[in-house]
């Protein structure tokens, strides 16, 4: 969800909390008003039937020394995380959701995530410019917080006066520091034996949200996971059964927030 929004880079903030006005109400205006920017610059831009969205990608990892295929409980499960927009992106969240925290439990210490997302170009000595600010705090561990249907763990919250000039391919590899590369790193360490699904994405059930200046369209992404307590044989033909036990189906889901 949207959180922390009075961290954003701005003398309005402090000045409505100082009367009163809370934080919901000023998120509630701000979405409102970046909506109708959104829809009056669209008056004047030429008409077209294509759909601009944010698309989630992710790449799955372990620590495990022999990789995958021998993956125990205790080993970490890593994701990484890919953000694009085929839009300039006024406000967006994104999190991992609806798992099963007894299988897979968190571990926020080792987890990474951007401070400036969609930005248009960087600078070593100087940082990214003209993008949106992650509003998660970093580096301080972000938590799992019951919301919605389940559990979620929210690594990006923005929302910004202005669009984004980016669309993801110039921010730096948080982890790398190579433009393009993944912005955001969650990592998960095996808790117990079990199955469980991890949504990757923006998702409107764990309010969750993203606004373009021209659509609202989202392309999520979603992880499978299935840990035991020792080695098991994989059974000939589950082609997407990995090693032990570890099964990482990647699937993409569209939806409008």
């Amino acid at each position: 969800m949207f959180r922390n929004v009075c961290r954003l880079r701005s003398r309005l903030c402090p000045a409505l909390l100082r009367r009163g006005i809370g934080t919901r109400f000023l998120v509630s205006y701000l979405s409102v008003a970046a909506m109708f920017f959104a829809v009056a610059g669209a008056m004047f831009l030429p008409a077209s039937t294509a759909y601009a969205e944010a698309i989630w990608t992710v790449e799955v990892s372990t620590d495990a020394p022999g990789g995958l295929s021998v993956v125990t409980i205790g080993d970490q499960i890593i994701l990484d995380i890919t953000l694009r927009t085929t839009d300039r992106a006024l406000a967006i969240a994104g999190s991992v959701n609806g798992y099963d925290n007894t299988v897979l439990s968190l571990n926020a210490g080792a987890s990474r995530i951007s401070h400036d997302v969609l930005t248009s170009a960087c600078f070593p000595s100087f940082g990214c410019i003209q993008g949106l600010v992650n509003q998660v705090p970093s580096p301080i561990p972000f938590q799992e917080n019951a919301v919605g249907p389940g559990v979620e763990a929210e690594f990006l919250a923005t929302l910004g006066v202005t669009a984004a000039e980016g669309n993801g391919s110039i921010d730096p590899g948080i982890v790398t520091g190579v433009p393009g590369d993944a912005q955001f790193r969650v990592v998960f360490t095996m808790a117990a034996p079990g199955t469980t699904t991890l949504f990757i994405g923006t998702y409107a059930e764990y309010l969750d949200g993203y606004t373009g200046t021209e659509d609202n369209l989202v392309t999520n992404a979603s992880v499978t996971i299935t840990t035991t307590d020792g080695p098991v044989v994989p059974e000939p033909g589950t082609a997407l059964l990995v090693g032990l036990g570890l099964a990482v189906l990647g699937s993409r889901k569209g939806q409008r927030t």
